[in-house]
């Protein structure tokens, strides 16, 4: 929550005038109003807080302020450093517990369900539910609804992460119950959202839609009316889900319309997508397209929005300064202007005591004199305004074009970046001589990316990921991918294909802030491979991209986990991983979706994957360099004149 004016004077006003004993719990209110808004000051005001009660001896006060500072650390995701502070908060806070027992087992309480949030963060389920549910506990003994109902909530959102949807159902219900009791409007509207997400999961399509429906009564009841177009898409995919085409269409059309209304881009790029699916399911491939089209201008729009309202901002505060200064330097001139006038009048007025009578005479000349002198200036006046607008029309185009050159020379200087940060060669051919890696961006940047790195222990760790959007949002994307996998994977040595999911899904989360509701729900989807060179032995996990595996001429498709490496339905179930036995001779293709989504053809069609595969087969026995020539000029064939809808990357390594 940010601070308001009122409550920041307040606190400053009673600061200014409180004792020392007093001044330790305005610095905690500070640091914690300043909490999500301001992490440097609200780590100032907790460390104020912690010094001052450790010295007036406030044990309540000094574990408050080991709490603040835990949640600080929390926030910049320095999690051992926050467990210290909360565990140090939680004896301070049981040592007070004998002079006022009921603000002090809510405190403890609360610094458990911290540590159950730093574990639930870290993807290690069983340690947070630990908590979780000593939190439970205490909260329990002083009667403390409103923390009892946090805690129901985030225990059932972990039994849906760890796939135990049937066990995540009661904790809803008892979180409803308390809700219900306190009249939590927003409170019982997410929990019908989750249960909505229970039975999503459980595939009961019509419980889904049931619960949904109730969420979207309580909104509507209560004006908390900004989330419905994510409720309406939830209800769209269910009636995607049992085939009913029509019910989904309208749903989804709600949303539409609503997302538009309350400009939500992230909803409406979600949206726009599951339209394309559905049109393409019902065989309507025009229709598809357009909202295909209109999927990527949303993602698009998002980019652009935020970076014209920052150079609005800037060029707004330049503008500002240099009126300003304008004025300042105009109200100089003025004010010397009017010191010479002054001494101008005095000399005047004597000079005319002495020339009256030959200005009588002078008079009719002068009246002449000035006329044509007026006609004079204003003939030069209007020719030099016409040069200025014409200069100024001139400045502007040079400008514009000068803007966007530099705009492009952008682009294509983080083209090269890009390039440079992929894996090169020299890693390639390590893994395998026999290679290819077919990459055809929509733009001058790519949304999709590849990476492969060598263990000292015989490991060839290599994947392909399509991020969300594409051109520079999703240049953005990649590069955060890149840089996540390396410190996952070169830094921290971990090599099991799930666990580099698990743990780069987290850290994609923490960085894009997302925490559901209306946060944006980008990611990205990947196919990743730690092949064992000792025992021949592939590990496989996937975030919606399979991997394909030729041997022969028979293609086998190992399928990725339906979920991609993001917020997902505000859950986390873990990711999967297969074990392939490899054999001489056998080719592993990766693919994105961007060739096989690509419309063309004689009638407009997608290209889909069917032919992709029978080509990969079909060509399986010539050089990889060769094959990665027929994908190429096929790809080109088949798009002929329309537009690239989507980043293209294909990889197949072969084991020799």
């Amino acid at each position: 929550m940010l601070p308001t004016s009122a409550q920041k004077d307040s606190l400053y006003k009673a600061l200014a005038s409180c004792s020392v004993d007093d001044s330790a719990v305005i610095y905690n209110n500070l640091a914690s109003i300043y909490r999500l808004s301001d992490s440097d000051s609200a780590m100032h005001f907790a460390q104020k807080g912690l010094l001052i009660s450790k010295l007036v001896n406030n044990k309540f006060e000094e574990g408050s302020s080991e709490n603040e500072i835990g949640i600080q650390y929390h926030i910049k995701m320095k999690y051992d450093l926050a467990l210290s502070q909360y565990f140090k908060a939680i004896k301070l806070f049981e040592a007070t517990n004998h002079l006022n027992r009921n603000a002090s087992i809510k405190a403890i309480s609360s610094a458990y369900q911290n540590i159950g949030k730093i574990y639930h963060d870290q993807s290690r389920y069983q340690m947070a539910l630990k908590y979780f549910t000593i939190a439970i506990q205490y909260n329990k003994k002083v009667n403390n609804l409103k923390g009892l109902a946090s805690l129901y909530n985030n225990v059932a959102i972990i039994y849906s992460t760890l796939g135990q949807n049937l066990n995540s159902i009661p904790f809803h219900l008892q979180s409803l119950d308390i809700k219900t009791k306190l009249g939590d409007s927003v409170g019982i509207g997410a929990t019908f959202g989750g249960l909505a997400v229970v039975y999503y999961n459980l595939k009961q399509y019509d419980k889904a839609i049931e619960y949904n429906k109730k969420k979207i009564e309580i909104d509507e009841r209560f004006g908390n009316e900004y989330n419905l177009e994510y409720t309406y898409n939830n209800i769209g995919g269910c009636y995607f889900s049992l085939s009913d085409y029509d019910n989904a269409k309208a749903y989804y059309q709600k949303g539409i319309d609503l997302a538009i209304a309350h400009n939500n881009f992230y909803g409406l790029s979600d949206l726009y997508f599951n339209e394309s699916d559905l049109y393409e399911k019902i065989g309507d491939y025009k229709k598809a397209f357009e909202y295909n089209k209109l999927y990527s201008q949303a993602k698009d729009s998002l980019f652009k929005i935020e970076s014209t309202e920052k150079l609005l901002e800037l060029e707004t505060k330049y503008e500002t300064e240099k009126k300003e200064l304008q004025i300042s330097n105009q109200n100089s001139e003025i004010e010397s202007q009017e010191k010479q006038n002054k001494q101008k009048s005095l000399i005047i007025l004597f000079g005319a005591l002495a020339l009256v009578v030959s200005a009588f005479f002078g008079t009719i000349a002068f009246i002449n004199f000035k006329k044509t002198k007026k006609a004079n200036l204003i003939i030069e006046n209007q020719k030099m305004e016409v040069e200025l607008k014409n200069e100024e029309i001139t400045q502007q185009k040079d400008l514009v074009d000068e803007k966007q050159k530099e705009i492009i020379d952008s682009i294509n200087y983080a083209k090269r970046i890009q390039q440079a940060v992929l894996t090169g060669e020299d890693v390639w051919n390590k893994i395998s001589k026999e290679y290819f890696i077919l990459f055809k961006p929509k733009d001058i940047v790519s949304g999709d990316f590849y990476w492969a790195y060598n263990t000292p222990n015989n490991r060839s760790i290599f994947c392909l990921a399509d991020c969300t959007g594409h051109g520079v949002p999703g240049g953005f994307m990649s590069m955060l991918g890149n840089s996540f996998l390396n410190e996952i994977v070169v830094e921290n040595k971990i090599f099991k294909a799930d666990q580099i999911l698990n743990k780069l899904r987290s850290k994609i989360i923490h960085a894009l802030e997302q925490k559901g509701g209306t946060q944006q729900k980008d990611g990205m989807d990947m196919s990743l491979c730690v092949w064992n060179k000792l025992d021949n032995i592939l590990e496989f996990a996937g975030a919606n991209n399979p991997l394909w595996l030729l041997r022969g001429k028979e293609l086998q498709e190992y399928k990725a986990d339906k979920m991609p490496i993001g917020l997902y339905l505000e859950t986390e179930t873990p990711f999967s991983s297969v074990a392939i036995q490899l054999q001489a001779g056998d080719i592993i293709y990766l693919s994105t979706d961007g060739y096989a989504d690509q419309f063309g053809g004689p009638k407009g069609k997608k290209l889909k994957y069917k032919p992709l595969i029978e080509s990969l087969i079909k060509n399986s026995a010539l050089p990889m360099a060769e094959q990665k020539n027929i994908l190429d000029s096929t790809f080109n064939d088949w798009m002929h004149k329309h537009d690239q809808v989507d980043d293209v990357s294909l990889i197949g390594v072969k084991v020799v």
